[in-house]
């Protein structure tokens, strides 16, 4: 199971980072009130992802909701759940050409079971002539569905 993604033009840009920020809506709420679901579900992404990873932190509120973070070598993945509205915020920001955020994000909205998914993508750490950096959208508002 994957996700149709747009290609733009500024695929092509080279950036340090890539950093996916997705609404996942009509989440499994039981899947996102379980602490220790939603830290193996986040540790799965990142391995998705190709990525490194450091280190993790999770923790459950009361009376429910996950918040948490896996930090990689190459960044982080980050979640926060609201079960009670059946959705998810996730940040994945990976840097360097062998890691890939999308497969990140696929495998989380995947294992949540979402039923849509809004995400937008920047690309981060372009370097501009003068020395400084900037970032630029890759994809705005990019609602993607779920492919069998």
């Amino acid at each position: 199971m994957g996700f149709l993604k747009g290609q733009g033009d500024l695929c092509k840009l080279k950036a340090l980072g890539r950093h996916i920020v997705c609404e996942l809506s009509g989440c499994q709420p039981s899947l996102l009130a379980d602490i220790h679901g939603i830290a193996a579900m986040m540790i799965a992404a990142a391995k998705a992802a190709g990525a490194t990873i450091m280190e993790s932190a999770f923790h459950r509120f009361e009376p429910q909701g996950v918040s948490g973070t896996v930090i990689l070598a190459e960044s982080h993945l980050s979640i926060h759940t609201w079960p009670e509205k059946a959705y998810a915020a996730m940040d994945f920001y990976t840097c360097g050409d062998h890691t890939d955020p999308w497969a990140a994000c696929d495998f989380a909205a995947a294992t949540l079971r979402a039923k849509s998914v809004l995400a937008t993508e920047l690309k981060r750490g372009i370097e501009k002539s003068d020395g400084e950096f900037t970032h630029v959208l890759n994809s705005n508002q990019d609602a993607r569905v779920l492919t069998a």
